[in-house]
C-alpha cells in the first residue's frame, strides 16, 4: 500500500498539468462589431431612396385596384405618387439614369372584347387613328410620360422617315397656297421683278400656320409610318440591297424626288388656277 501511494500521487500530477497545458479548451475573444459607413450613411439618411414621400412612416405601402391601364412611379419623385407623373425625366436628364415608369394593364375577357366588337362594327378603326391624332396634341402622354419627340423616336427609323416625308409635302401644299393666293390677287407671278419678297410674306404666313398645325403631322407620320416600313422592306427584298441602302433608296425616292415632284406640281397647278405663268414673259 506504502508504494502505490507515491504512484498515485505522480498519475495526478501528470493529469493536471497535461490538462492545463494542452488538452483545456481555451476561452475565444470576442471581437467587436464593426459598422461599414454604407450602413452608417443609411442610418443617417445619406442614401435614401425614398426623399419625401410618407417619411414618418415605417414603410411605403400601397394598396390599388387596377383597372384598364395605370402608370406607376418607380423613380420615388412623382408627385402623385404611387402613380407617374413623368418626373424620370428630369431625373433621367440630371443624373444620366434610365428609370421609367411600371405600365400594368387589364385585358378585356374574350366575351367581353367581342361583343363590344359586335356593337361597334367598324368604329374601332376609326377611333384608334383619332385617338392617335389627340394623343400628338399633347406635350406629354399620360400613359407613358414622354413627350412627342421622344415617342417619335422611340417608334423607330419608319416613323422619322414618315414624318420627314409629310414635313415637305405640307411645306409643298403651303408653297402651292402661297403661290395661287399671291398671283391671283396682284395678277403677277412671284419670279415677276420685285415680286419675290412681297411673296415671302405671303409664306410667311403659310409657314407660321403649318407650324400650329405641326401636332396634325405627327399624328399623320404615325398612321403612314407602317407604309413606309413595308416600303423599304419591298426595296430590299426586289433589289437584294442591304437594309442601309433600301433605306437610302426610300429616302431619296420619297423625301428629295417626291418633295421636288409636289413643289413643282403644286405651284403649276396653283399658277393654272390663278391664270398667271409661272415665267413672265420677255418685255
Amino acid at each position: 500500500m506504502d508504494r502505490i501511494t507515491p504512484i498515485l500521487s505522480v498519475l495526478v500530477l501528470l493529469a493536471a498539468k497535461s490538462t492545463t497545458n494542452g488538452f483545456a479548451p481555451t476561452p475565444r475573444r470576442l471581437l467587436p462589431l464593426q459598422t461599414t459607413s454604407s450602413s452608417t450613411s443609411l442610418a443617417a439618411g445619406g442614401n435614401r431612396i425614398n426623399q419625401s414621400i410618407d417619411l414618418d412612416s415605417p414603410k411605403v405601402a400601397t394598396m390599388d385596384k387596377l383597372e384598364g391601364k395605370k402608370v406607376y412611379c418607380r423613380c420615388w419623385q412623382s408627385g402623385t405618387f404611387p402613380l407617374c407623373d413623368g418626373a424620370h425625366m428630369s431625373h433621367n436628364k440630371e443624373t444620366g439614369d434610365n428609370v421609367g415608369p411600371l405600365i400594368l394593364s387589364v385585358a378585356k375577357p374574350a366575351t367581353e372584347e367581342s361583343s363590344t366588337e359586335v356593337a361597334a362594327g367598324g368604329d374601332d378603326k376609326k377611333s384608334s387613328i383619332l385617338d392617335k391624332i389627340k394623343s400628338f396634341f399633347k406635350g406629354k402622354n399620360e400613359d407613358d410620360g414622354l413627350t412627342t419627340k421622344e415617342r417619335l423616336a422611340k417608334m423607330g427609323l419608319s416613323a422619322l422617315l414618315s414624318y420627314g416625308w409629310v414635313s415637305n409635302m405640307s411645306y409643298a401644299v403651303a408653297l402651292s397656297l402661297s403661290w395661287y393666293g399671291f398671283s391671283k390677287k396682284t395678277g403677277l407671278s412671284p419670279l415677276a421683278p420685285g415680286q419675290w419678297k412681297p411673296f415671302l410674306a405671303v409664306y410667311a404666313g403659310f409657314y407660321v400656320f403649318n407650324n400650329i398645325v405641326r401636332p396634325l403631322r405627327f399624328g399623320l407620320s404615325v398612321i403612314i409610318s407602317r407604309y413606309f416600313d413595308n416600303f423599304v422592306n419591298f426595296i430590299e427584298d426586289k433589289t437584294k440591297l442591304s437594309r442601309k441602302l433600301s433605306i437610302g433608296v426610300v429616302v431619296f425616292l420619297a423625301n428629295v424626288v417626291g418633295t421636288f415632284a409636289a413643289m413643282g406640281g403644286g405651284v403649276l397647278i396653283a399658277s393654272t388656277a390663278a391664270g398667271v405663268p409661272i415665267f413672265p414673259p420677255k418685255v
